[in-house]
């Protein structure tokens, strides 16, 4: 049976950077909330109500702050190289950029995880101030 009457088309280079580029924000959101683990993430959880002594533990991932930062700036400087590289006019000849990804979308999610990467390092430095109240 052919391609033509299936309707599925071979899988191609370009759809595959696509994909690539949205794991790369996926990656980068993952480091994200791996980086708000130890701080920002106990405190969410008790202001919704969820108690236990895993909550407690979580402190402990603050020893692992410096590699899950180092993990999700790897992540997000691919995700948005991905996200803001021009694609390439010879790319588009072939009719593989009928369905193009949602760049907007993207950088959307990409910006979204650098504020809250942003947030969990300095939230050290401001929680004294914010928790006195």
């Amino acid at each position: 049976m052919s391609t033509a009457m299936t309707g599925h088309t071979p899988t191609t280079p370009t759809e595959h950077e696509d994909r690539s580029g949205w794991l790369a924000t996926g990656a980068g959101v993952f480091g994200a909330l791996a980086m708000t683990s130890c701080c920002i993430l106990p405190l969410v959880l008790v202001s919704f109500g969820v108690t236990g002594v895993f909550i407690g533990q979580l402190t402990a991932l603050y020893a692992y702050k410096w590699v899950t930062f180092s993990l999700a700036t790897l992540a997000l400087a691919y995700g948005f190289w991905k996200a803001y590289r021009p694609v390439p006019k010879d790319a588009c000849t072939d009719g593989t950029c009928a369905r193009p990804v949602d760049r907007g979308l993207m950088r959307g999610v990409l910006w979204g995880a650098l504020i809250i990467v942003l947030l969990a390092l300095v939230f050290p430095i401001f929680s004294p101030f914010l928790l006195t109240f």
